[in-house]
């Protein structure tokens, strides 16, 4: 009977379960308190009805290569490619505009390696207003500061992009850190008021695999959502899927501080840039055919407002102001601008280089003396003109003849602005065409009499490079127009690829012809 107590109890004391067992059931219940604040927290968002929709990775992915698509048409490249983050970058080994993208994204210069003591490094980050033309400011500062000088050397590195907002300046500058600016100058505002993608800037984008990986498998629930919103957005249940810009004011007004901050948290010096403007109505026209404004007078009121925030923020955060709106407002800007209106001409980019100069100065990056020695012999060309300006003599400067009658009119014209006229230049690579003319400087005339036929122009070539205070004689053949009546031929320069010199300020003369 002993025996059998004895087995009895031994059994009684036996756990039930296997060590298997018990483990399990622990993380069972570790697991669960770990999940439950979770589902509560999903509860009560549901029961609060916050719910704010994330566009679908693979929407997103569509939207970019659409994207890329339109500004790959738009400047007739292959140097855009989607980004998952950026939503799309520069492309490396690529040509925008005659400059060649490098392995950091940067247009035209790659640094090499850490700056050499006491080397000044300025990085421009921006939109199309800053990347696109052949010469861009950020490349003519450096050839104004390349000239002897006693201070330290100066490299500019340019890190715009078409289509950038400062949502995505603010992202890339995250990836330039390594470039160890001394200055950087942001110059946004364009493509930030204009309407959202499909939602905000702000909303897109994944900023590594792995958070794409959960915003695929989590994007449903209110908890991911809300975590997912950006810092003070997480109140807002309609903040992302009202009609909205790609960047509204105070979104924008965010994003500049915290690139002010990121900027001094490197250690270098911040440069916030207003964006200037010549909008004639038909400018604004075209943005509002392009559905980039419901109208004219939004666009202007739109633009006042973000140049305002970029001086409130300079205010609040120290950050250095390069106010090109108010600068360009005090010149001509006829000539200072693209017929668009927004993106600068070669004397836009060359004003713009100054005044990023005067700001170095103002700093004390570069000193009083060695301005003055830039400012005198700064030197410009017509791969990017500033001031050109030309004289005339004809001879004859009238002509009577009959029609059809061939020709000839000696032309002698001087050059007396500040700009080289190049006799012919080269571009290797320009987007996706290669061996361009470009900024090569020919005499042309062309008929301006109402009715007369347009393709009777005449056109001769450059002998050689004119620089400012030459002079040089050529002579245009031409056929007179084949009915009877008085005509007036302008006479004036082109460069290749630019088009007319007269739209950055030349002189042009007329001949006028007699047709018997």
């Amino acid at each position: 009977m002993s025996d059998m107590l004895a087995r009895v109890e031994k059994e009684l004391a036996r756990s039930r379960h296997t060590r298997a067992q018990i483990w399990f059931r622990r993380l069972t219940f570790a697991v669960l308190g770990l999940a439950l604040p979770f589902m509560l927290g999903e509860i009560a968002l549901r029961a609060r009805g916050y719910y704010r929709p994330l566009i679908p990775m693979d929407a997103q992915a569509a939207t970019n290569t659409a994207c890329v698509s339109a500004l790959s048409r738009r400047f007739d490249t292959d140097a855009f490619e989607p980004d998952r983050y950026l939503l799309w970058r520069l492309s490396p080994g690529r040509n925008l505009g005659g400059m060649d993208v490098t392995k950091s994204g940067l247009l035209g210069a790659e640094p090499s390696g850490a700056p050499t003591s006491g080397t000044v490094r300025v990085l421009c980050l921006g939109d199309s207003a800053t990347a696109m033309t052949y010469r861009t400011y950020p490349q003519l500062a450096q050839r104004l500061v390349s000239r002897p000088r006693t201070g330290p050397p100066i490299e500019f590195y340019n890190a715009a992009a078409p289509g950038y907002t400062t949502e995505q300046g603010l992202r890339l500058f995250r990836r330039l850190r390594a470039v160890k600016p001394s200055v950087v100058v942001a110059c946004f505002g364009w493509n930030d008021l204009f309407p959202a993608l499909n939602l905000p800037d702000k909303e897109l984008g994944a900023r590594n695999i792995w958070s794409e990986a959960a915003q695929r498998i989590f994007s449903p629930l209110r908890l991911f959502q809300f975590a997912a919103a950006p810092a003070g957005e997480r109140s807002a249940n309609d903040a992302a899927t009202s009609p909205a810009l790609r960047v509204g004011p105070e979104q924008f007004a965010r994003n500049l501080e915290q690139i002010v901050h990121e900027i001094q948290s490197a250690g270098a010096l911040a440069v916030l840039a207003t964006q200037p403007a010549n909008l004639a109505t038909e400018n604004a026209g075209s943005l509002v055919l392009q559905n980039f404004a419901p109208d004219y007078e939004t666009v202007r009121i739109r633009r006042s407002h973000y140049n305002s925030i970029v001086r409130s923020v300079c205010s609040a955060t120290g950050a250095c102001l390069l106010d090109f709106e108010e600068e360009f407002e005090r010149r001509n800007r006829e000539f200072l601008f693209d017929a668009d209106g927004i993106h600068f001409s070669g004397p836009g980019h060359n004003l713009a280089a100054r005044l990023l100069v005067g700001v170095l100065r103002n700093q004390g990056v570069i000193s009083a003396k060695d301005f003055a020695t830039i400012v005198r012999v700064a030197r410009y060309d017509t791969e990017a003109p500033d001031k050109p300006h030309a004289a005339w003599i004809l001879n004859p400067p009238h002509m009577e003849c009959s029609t059809t009658a061939a020709l000839t009119v000696g032309v002698i014209a001087t050059n007396t602005g500040n700009t080289t006229f190049l006799k012919r230049n080269v571009v290797p690579r320009m987007g996706l065409q290669t061996g361009v003319e470009f900024a090569g400087v020919s005499i042309t005339g062309e008929w301006r009499t109402i009715g007369a036929p347009t393709t009777t122009s005449a056109l001769t070539r450059l002998s050689h490079d004119l620089l400012p205070g030459e002079s040089t004689s050529t002579t245009l053949t031409f056929a007179a127009p084949p009915a009877p009546g008085n005509y007036g031929m302008e006479i004036g320069l082109r460069a290749d690829g630019i088009g007319p010199l007269k739209n950055f300020g030349a002189e042009v003369t007329t001949l006028t012809v007699s047709v018997r």
